[in-house]
């Protein structure tokens, strides 16, 4: 930093020496610049003086310099205005800061008086300037340590603006020292920054986590709190540190981040498939084609969808889809196995719980799916294996729109849209007092069944190829296709495991191929595995099975409402019951 940046203080300075020892002051910077002056010098300031003068010989040598007969003295050998010197008597001393000459002071005589006046009193003067060289080397050393402080702020003020957490700083009265753009945005405030420093956190926020902290004297780290304020309300976590000001005051410094959006991030870069939409969803089939055209329809709204259809068939991704076409695709799509987890389980998994609430419970507590999903969607799989206590809890949720955590007293409300999916017939459950008719309504808002394979067989070439893509890309290999004959198999097999079991296949015949082509006798020894496995089932099971295709058939063909169920029933000699009870088998 030039010394010209505290010119002011030095001249104050220059002016004081001169009026309390009678004699005219110059100062000058490392680049020869004059900063101040008094008397003959006072209108110089800002010029160069000569570069061979005894100033540049104080700056090379950090020594004092005393000129008793100025223009003729050695140390004026070289001096430029040597001949034209007006100056009687001179000292010049440098004034060093760590270690570096950063300019010189001196002090002159111009007229026999004052000459005789400063040699009677050299050394009073050369203590005296030593000292007023070391005063101004201090100002220069606070200015700069000023500026470097004005830097580091801007440099740390950058940071916290920029930080993906809101940032508070409170001091004990509850005053705002500092807050960034974040914060002012996660409390609703619609201030700049410098509009809200010197608010008081009491006036609007009375229970806030950070004001507590100050109180009790203790920090938190990653404690949930609520903000409310008119119509506005946000879920944040927050951690509170205590910093000493002084010896008996404190601040406290808070980061709060909104539970919302942590969601959000966290889901959408755990989901695998979080990019999965209509047009992956591989189709030749008329009845595919008019499944998805009615899945795209729906995704559109809220409503609550149904999904049903055989293990295999794909309703996760169709759920999936459905979020990612729906103005909640930003927001994260949560799934839960119901039939997965253990019952023990799934009430806490749903829910979440307060700390402490069982034992073995994490001290932090646990936010449930319900919460995890907020304005997103929550998708329940298998939700006919859901058991009945956990039912009622679900349906109080689908209509209060509210959770209760497990150890808790207080409900929190929820914005998550319900996408269920079974390969059950959840008609038949109901019969059977295994499923609650009142929620089954609430699930079944937006029917959509999706087709076994065996009921689209043109759909099998698509997904072969695209399989064979995908696991040749994986294993590093080149196969084409499979075989005619291995072909003719594949289309006439029943294919219980659905799309699934046939992408196990590809990955059975890629791994076993010795060339280019996949044959029959490669893949034999996976099918025979599934056949001596179907040969395990019993007669009464196979019976059923056909039992179920039939009436899956006529269904097909006079309609799965109402009517056409009716007309099933009747053409095959069976009641309504027998029907839906054959169905769930």
């Amino acid at each position: 930093m030039p010394l010209q940046k505290i010119g002011r203080n030095i001249q104050q300075i220059a002016e004081a020496i001169a009026e309390a020892i009678d004699v005219h002051v110059t100062v000058v910077d490392r680049d020869l610049v004059r900063v101040a002056g008094t008397g003959p010098y006072e209108q110089l300031v800002k010029e160069f003086i000569p570069r061979n003068s005894a100033y540049a010989k104080v700056l090379e040598t950090k020594e004092t310099i005393l000129i008793e007969n100025p223009g003729k003295d050695a140390h004026c050998t070289g001096c430029a205005v040597k001949d034209e010197c007006r100056e009687t008597f001179e000292i010049c001393t440098p004034i060093i800061w760590q270690d570096e000459v950063i300019g010189v002071m001196g002090i002159f005589a111009f007229n026999e008086e004052q000459k005789k006046i400063m040699v009677a009193k050299k050394k009073h003067h050369l203590r005296f300037l030593q000292k007023m060289s070391e005063l101004i080397a201090s100002k220069y050393g606070e200015a700069v340590l000023f500026e470097e402080l004005i830097v580091k702020n801007k440099e740390l003020s950058t940071v916290v603006q920029h930080v993906n957490q809101g940032v508070l700083c409170v001091e004990r009265s509850g005053r705002i020292n500092h807050i960034n753009a974040l914060a002012l945005q996660l409390l609703g405030l619609n201030l700049k920054e410098e509009q809200a420093i010197g608010l008081n956190l009491h006036q609007f926020w009375p229970s806030a986590l950070i004001l507590k902290a100050l109180k009790e004297g203790r920090e938190y780290f990653n404690r949930e709190e609520h903000y409310a304020r008119s119509n506005y309300r946000r879920e944040l976590i927050t951690t509170v540190r205590l910093i000493k000001k002084g010896d008996r005051d404190t601040v406290a410094v808070a980061t709060l981040s909104d539970i919302e959006e942590m969601h959000k991030s966290s889901f959408r870069a755990r989901e695998k498939s979080g990019n999965f939409t209509f047009d992956h969803i591989i189709s030749r089939s008329p009845k595919m084609q008019d499944v998805i055209k009615r899945a795209k329809v729906v995704a559109g709204s809220d409503s609550t969808v149904l999904i049903v259809g055989e293990s295999g068939t794909g309703k996760e991704l169709f759920a999936r889809a459905i979020h990612n076409a729906s103005s909640r695709a930003d927001y994260p799509f949560v799934g839960i196995n119901c039939s997965a987890i253990p019952e023990a389980l799934l009430e806490s998994e749903l829910f979440g719980y307060e700390p402490g609430a069982f034992t073995g419970a994490s001290k932090n507590g646990k936010l449930g799916k319900f919460e995890l999903a907020h304005k997103g969607t929550l998708f329940l799989d298998e939700i006919g294996d859901m058991p009945l206590f956990l039912q009622a809890k679900l349906l109080r949720v689908l209509q209060e729109r509210q959770v209760l955590k497990l150890g808790g007293t207080v409900p929190k409300d929820i914005d998550v849209r319900i996408i269920a999916a079974t390969n059950k017939n959840l008609e038949e459950l109901i019969r059977e007092k295994m499923f609650r008719e009142d929620l089954y309504y609430r699930l079944n808002v937006i029917p959509l069944e999706i087709p076994p394979l065996r009921e689209r067989p043109e759909d099998i070439p698509a997904l072969i190829a695209h399989f064979l893509e995908y696991y040749n890309q994986k294993f590093g290999k080149n196969v084409r296709g499979f075989s005619d004959k291995a072909m003719e198999f594949i289309m006439s097999y029943s294919w219980p495991g659905n799309v699934r079991e046939l992408e196990n296949i590809v990955e059975y015949g890629i791994n076993f191929a010795e060339g280019d082509t996949i044959h029959f006798s490669e893949i034999q020894r996976r099918f025979k595995a599934s056949a001596e496995s179907n040969e395990r089932i019993s007669l009464k099971d196979r019976v059923r099975e056909f039992e179920r295709q039939t009436i899956a058939g006529y269904l097909d063909r006079y309609g799965w409402d109402e009517e056409g169920r009716n007309k099933v029933a009747k053409l095959l000699g069976i009641s309504r019951s027998s029907l839906y009870r054959k169905l769930s088998q």
